[in-house]
């Protein structure tokens, strides 16, 4: 092997060599060669990288192949898949960064859609997720918002009313719990006054003999029966002399229904109304008539 043969040997050794290192170094980077699967456009890519995992249902399909910045608001993140996974991003698909737990880490998750399927290297619109710290710090947001809403309502007035009204009822609680003068104060006579009236109820009780109170309880419905019962005939008596006064039987019944009698009477009162006005006008005329024999 001459010199000339040599020194091609080590060029080709050294152009392997050095393809070697840069395919290393692309591969370590997450870089690959040639055109990537599909291309998405973010107007922010939060702290996104290259190499970073592309997921797909929470399964691992792809990385990050390169992150390239076009102008504010417009920058273009190319994915490319394993070929182990066999993904097909259609026009309907929707990539999203968002973060992965709190170390600051982020990921695209990646929704290939039911569309028409797209062509290697197409271009498909993307969205960031709110991460835990945007969220954590809109927590931190309204909190400081409530605190300073707090801070406004409790001013100097509030506080000193707040202050009566606590003091007002200490009072309150220390006149109930007061066991001379305070509402408690009548409850143990009154219980006592109770607890002789029950004492009281049950000696009577006790001196109540059941037998004889049944006896008189029986003799007064016994005698309330027979009340009842002589009600009722004389009831059925009185109905009897109204139906037969009604029929004109008897001296009330012809008195009430003799229609002639009442005409008679009115007659006598006048004419006996009349013979007192005369007697009582010419108390002479009227002669009296003594015959002795």
């Amino acid at each position: 092997m001459n010199s000339y043969q040599k020194e091609i040997l080590v060029g080709v050794f050294v152009l392997v060599a050095v393809s070697a290192f840069v395919a290393g170094a692309l591969w370590l980077r997450g870089k690959g060669v040639g055109r990537d699967d599909v291309y998405v456009v973010f107007s922010d890519v939060a702290t996104l990288k290259d190499a970073s995992t592309v997921r797909i249902s929470g399964a691992q399909v792809g990385r990050v192949d390169g992150i390239n910045f076009i102008a504010p608001g417009r920058v273009i993140v190319g994915l490319k898949f394993a070929k182990k996974n066999q993904v097909r991003v259609t026009s309907t698909a929707a990539a999203t960064v968002t973060a992965i737990g709190m170390l600051g880490d982020y990921m695209v998750v990646l929704d290939p859609g039911k569309g028409t399927p797209l062509q290697r290297g197409d271009t498909i619109r993307g969205t960031v997720a709110a991460g835990v710290f945007d969220k954590a710090s809109e927590v931190a947001t309204k909190a400081s918002e409530t605190m300073t809403r707090l801070n406004a309502m409790l001013d100097t007035q509030l506080v000193v009313e707040l202050r009566h009204t606590l003091v007002s009822t200490q009072k309150f609680m220390k006149y109930l719990a007061d066991e001379k003068n305070g509402p408690t104060a009548q409850l143990n006579p009154t219980m006592v006054a109770l607890q002789n009236t029950s004492a009281r109820l049950d000696s009577t009780l006790a001196q109540v003999d059941p037998r004889r109170l049944q006896t008189r309880l029986d003799s007064t419905m016994r005698s309330a029966g027979g009340a009842a019962d002589r009600l009722a005939a004389t009831a059925a008596r009185a109905d009897s002399l109204m139906a037969i006064i009604q029929h004109g039987n008897g001296t009330m019944g012809q008195l009430m229904n003799d229609s002639t009698m009442y005409g008679d009477l009115r007659k006598a009162l006048q004419e006996m109304t009349a013979l007192l006005a005369e007697i009582k006008k010419n108390p002479g005329k009227i002669g009296v008539t003594v015959k002795v024999f």
